[in-house]
């Protein structure tokens, strides 16, 4: 992803306010498959999770390990990450983990973020950093999900797969099929298991359309087209939708009677996780 996107402090704030945190089965998982299923209690050493962002996935998987490190290409996103006493964050590339010795990482987890990156180098990178027949590599993503009124989803389909198409890096669209044509590039065959966790959140309007703001297509639109022609389109696509949930009749797209913050909806954006396990020296 164009990294320099978040180079914008309004957008990183957005980012680390609005992208949704991972349901706890996600981590459940990943334990469950590094201790094989035994009920221990004990956390998994060392975890390295790559393209971090402003910390939503290092943060939550600092209750479940000793130490994480958070690396991101992004030093704004990294300045920006949540804090915690055992996370350490540094700013970096998943394909260089040179700052790591050989079979030294316990965990390494790629959340929403395979697709961004040079995929054979950083998997090689990881199978070299992880520890033998122990280390774990954690990949999971979801697609942009779908709103819980027909008509309002379809809106959002047409602004995100439509009006927004041509902004989209290319790279954007692997996680559409949530990594089914990236599995074959996947390494440790013989261990790999996958997993479909449902997930429906309820969100406010306001907290849906910070989330758009986030995507990396809504800001190449912005840097494009500039700012008025940017604000338009959210506009259009905030009366519509506001129209799809509440019985009052705007006037127009700029029509503030209607606190959109107190709109609520569903989102349904189901995760597919990868695991895979180190089987060889």
């Amino acid at each position: 992803m164009s990294h320099d996107l978040f180079d914008d402090e309004v957008l990183t704030a957005k980012y680390r306010l609005h992208r949704p945190n991972y349901p706890k089965k996600v981590y459940e998982h990943i334990v469950d498959y590094y201790y094989t299923g035994k009920i221990v209690n004990e956390k998994i050493p060392l975890a390295l999770d790559v393209g971090c962002g402003s910390g939503q996935a290092t943060a939550d998987l600092g209750l479940f390990c000793e130490h994480v490190i958070g690396i991101d290409v992004s030093p704004n996103q990294i300045f920006h990450a949540i804090e915690k006493d055992n996370i350490e964050y540094k700013h970096h590339t998943a394909e260089d983990l040179s700052f790591l010795e050989s079979n030294s990482v316990d965990l390494i987890t790629a959340a929403t973020t395979l697709h961004w990156l040079d995929i054979e180098i950083f998997l090689d990178e990881a199978k070299r950093v992880l520890k033998p027949h122990t280390g774990v590599l954690a990949v999971w993503t979801y697609a942009l999900g779908t709103l819980d009124n027909p008509i309002a989803d379809a809106i959002y389909h047409e602004f995100s797969h439509v009006l927004l198409f041509s902004y989209w890096n290319i790279k954007r669209w692997l996680a559409d099929d949530y990594y089914e044509s990236l599995v074959p590039l996947l390494p440790y065959k013989t261990t790999l298991r996958q997993f479909t966790i449902e997930q429906r959140t309820e969100i406010t309007l306001g907290h849906f359309l910070g989330f758009i703001e986030s995507l990396s297509a809504c800001q190449t639109y912005r840097k494009q087209n500039g700012e008025q022609a940017y604000q338009n389109i959210l506009s259009t696509l905030r009366y519509k939708l506001i129209q799809c949930y509440v019985k009052t009749k705007l006037r127009n797209s700029n029509d503030e009677t209607v606190d959109f913050d107190s709109i609520k909806m569903i989102v349904s954006s189901p995760i597919r996780l990868y695991l895979m396990k180190k089987n060889q020296m």
